[in-house]
């Protein structure tokens, strides 16, 4: 009986492992990535903004690519964004990020859920929450919007605090 049932074993054995063998030739389609790539915006010969990312993952007949450990400096703002991972559009020269932002400033520090930043227009915006601090205050709430001309508007449950 332990004779039959190590012989069975084997048996199965060597038919998973053949299946496996066969199974080997998986054909990857398409897509192809860059690693330590650096994409910069420039107007009038003047950098508007880097944009450096440790990967980019580009897949089949899209104009969008997966980033990984994002790194954004606006120059003329002196702003530099930090994200683990985000997605930039090509055609729309648009870039989201789904996973938690941080933002410096001299003057701010920004943490959000995550943003939605359009290149042609400037604007900033996010729907998950949002907190900025700075010397004198700090400011936290649902959704945020950034126009062009540095307004900033927090949509929802807003909650400031001044510090003396």
């Amino acid at each position: 009986m332990i004779g039959l049932s190590v012989l069975l074993f084997v048996a199965l054995f060597i038919v998973l492992k053949a299946g496996r063998e066969s199974g080997g030739d998986i054909q990857v389609k398409g897509g192809s990535f860059l690693e330590n790539l650096t994409i910069v915006q420039k107007k009038n010969g003047q950098p508007l903004w880097t944009l450096t990312a440790s990967r980019a993952d580009f897949k089949e007949n899209e104009d969008k690519a997966e980033l990984s450990d994002i790194n954004l400096v606006m120059e003329k703002d002196h702003i530099t964004l930090q994200a683990d991972k985000g997605l930039y559009d090509l055609s729309e020269k648009s870039f989201t990020t789904d996973s938690a932002v941080k933002a410096r400033s001299r003057d701010y520090r920004i943490t959000a859920d995550s943003i939605d930043y359009e290149v042609a227009s400037g604007m900033i915006q996010t729907q998950g929450r949002i907190q900025l601090e700075s010397k004198g205050f700090r400011v936290e709430g649902e959704g945020m919007k950034s126009e062009a001309d540095h307004k900033v508007s927090i949509l929802n449950d807003v909650k400031a605090t001044f510090h003396r």
